[in-house]
């Protein structure tokens, strides 16, 4: 009888140890993370100070309980702490609030907007198996609800081949269900919703989406923006109440105006997304005040205000005062090195079409804003057409003296003989031939590259013909300067002239400063003689405001 009821007790003792023992990777399978607002806190997340005597593993099984993943997703929440199991008192980690598995049938949020619960797929999982066991849906049901799996796991292309331990979004019951009993939820989801967003006026808003389209940006206040979190589901950003902005760097800004982003939502963004940042801004704040935040915050751009004039050019220098600058870190050839905003306070004020067509192509754009809405440039085909400054350059240094002096209206000739001596009785006659000669009412000039013999010299000055030599080994500036001398023309060499572009009450706008010879002629306005060369815009610009005559060397 002892011997019967022994083995009845090792067979009863093998029978329990062979038995699958419960643990909490068992129940993982019914607990869900959904990545919503709650009725209570309006949070993903919580904050935690650690106490003493507090290990990962209690504060665990204290508020995260039998949720999946619950170590993954504390690590994915404090990306800084590298050892979940060295924690001290005072320290404050970030726990995900979980929805709680008795409560899941009320109302969960709708998966278009974001909400949405993770799933590791196990051996022998299909995804109607995974539907009717997960979300209690019929056969019929779990084939109406495989549109809605693809539309929240965009990356799975094919339903029929998923893979054990592949992470999956299912949709959140609600959408798939349409009882009576969660109506009242979806009513005050739909007027949480519906609050009035805290914004800048509808004016300066657009203003602001005006001039991010002009840097490289683009501003969406419409729609949802759903940003993935890794093994979390999605975050749902409603563009009407958050502003998104984008540019072509990849950088994304989230303009938080009513202080809505939590700071532990921010934290996990930014430790998930490196390009993605949440702005805090005022809608009272200046918006010029508030695209510089923007810019800045940007991986590729930056904004200051425009303290100190812009060089467009050396020479001729020309000088932009600008109100703001927007500039490139790393300009390349279809991103302008700096886009300049300039406030003016009426469309009279406007930079002239000429400025802004030389300033494109040097690479540089502007915008001007009157009065809180951008001045846009007429069409290319109704602007007014350029003129090309004229040139009287040479390689032949006396055939640049034979052009001034055919531009300053008088009418020299080249190597033409002149007689001297006229003996034809003793049968011989004395002649030279000059470089240039130049006869006024009063004057007879020969010009030569080099010097005649002294016998010459005696007869020209006895006939009171003036001579002069040109030493074609000094720059051409000295050799012009030298015929005008000998015209009695008065000239300024190495002289600076600038002329300015102003609004009154305010410092120039633009300045164009040139070394020039000025060249003074009767009843008419100056010449400027200068040796760079000149757009055919920036002279138009000249020639049209200041009626500047140029004239390249």
């Amino acid at each position: 009888m002892n011997k019967c009821l022994l083995l009845f007790l090792i067979l009863g003792s093998w029978s329990l140890l062979t038995q699958p023992i419960p643990t909490s990777e068992a129940k993982e399978d019914t607990a869900h993370m959904v990545l919503r607002k709650t009725a209570g806190t309006g949070k993903t997340t919580q904050e935690y100070v650690v106490r003493k005597g507090d290990s990962i593993d209690r504060i665990v099984k204290q508020f995260l309980k039998n949720s999946a993943h619950r170590y993954t997703l504390i690590r994915e929440l404090n990306p800084d702490l590298k050892d979940l199991h060295r924690i001290y008192p005072g320290q404050t980690i970030l726990l995900p609030v979980l929805a709680e598995e008795g409560k899941e049938s009320v109302a969960p949020a709708p998966a278009q907007n974001g909400q949405v619960v993770p799933y590791q797929v196990k051996k022998g999982d299909s995804i109607i198996r995974i539907l009717k066991h997960q979300l209690k849906l019929q056969e019929a049901e779990a084939h109406k609800a495989l549109r809605i799996v693809s539309q929240v796991n965009p990356g799975l292309k094919d339903l029929s081949r998923i893979s054990i331990g592949q992470t999956i979004m299912l949709p959140a019951i609600s959408l798939l269900t349409s009882s009576p009993a969660v109506q009242p939820e979806q009513n005050a989801e739909k007027r949480r919703v519906e609050i009035k967003p805290i914004l800048p006026p509808d004016k300066d808003m657009a203003l602001l989406k005006q001039l991010l389209g002009r840097s490289h940006g683009n501003l969406n206040q419409k729609g949802s923006y759903f940003l993935p979190l890794p093994q979390m589901g999605r975050v749902t950003i409603d563009c009407s109440a958050i502003p998104v902005v984008e540019f072509d760097d990849g950088s994304t800004i989230l303009l938080d105006f009513g202080n809505r982003i939590p700071d532990s939502l921010q934290r996990l963004i930014k430790a998930n997304w490196k390009n993605y940042s949440v702005l805090k801004v005022k809608p009272s704040q200046d918006i010029f005040l508030i695209l510089q935040e923007i810019m800045n915050a940007s991986g590729s751009y930056s904004m200051r205000r425009g303290l100190k004039p812009i060089l467009l050019e050396r020479n001729p220098q020309v000088l932009i005062n600008l109100d703001w600058i927007i500039t490139t870190k790393n300009p390349t050839a279809d991103r302008p090195s700096f886009h300049g905003i300039l406030l003016v306070s009426d469309k009279t004020r406007l930079l002239p079409g000429q400025i802004r067509q030389y300033a494109s192509q040097k690479g540089f754009q502007f915008t001007e804003v009157v009065n809180g809405e951008i001045s846009f440039p007429p069409p290319a085909d109704k602007s007014p057409p350029t003129l090309q400054p004229k040139s009287i350059d040479a390689v032949d240094r006396m055939d640049l003296i034979f052009n001034l002096l055919t531009e300053l209206g008088y009418s020299p000739a080249r190597n033409q003989e002149i007689r001297l001596l006229d003996n034809s009785s003793a049968g011989f006659h004395l002649s030279l031939k000059p470089d240039i000669l130049l006869k006024t009412e009063s004057r007879e000039i020969l010009m030569f590259t080099k010097k005649p013999p002294r016998q010459f010299l005696e007869v020209l000055s006895k006939q009171k013909k003036e001579v002069l030599l040109v030493n074609t080994r000094l720059s051409k500036k000295a050799n012009l300067s030298q015929v005008l001398s000998a015209l009695s023309l008065p000239d300024a060499f190495d002289k600076r002239y600038a002329f300015y572009i102003a609004e009154r009450g305010r410092k120039a706008t633009i300045t164009v400063t040139l070394s020039a010879l000025k060249i003074e002629r009767p009843n008419r306005s100056p010449l400027f003689l200068v040796d760079c060369s000149l757009d055919p815009n920036l002279y138009s610009l000249l020639h049209k405001d200041w009626n500047v005559e140029l004239v390249q060397y």
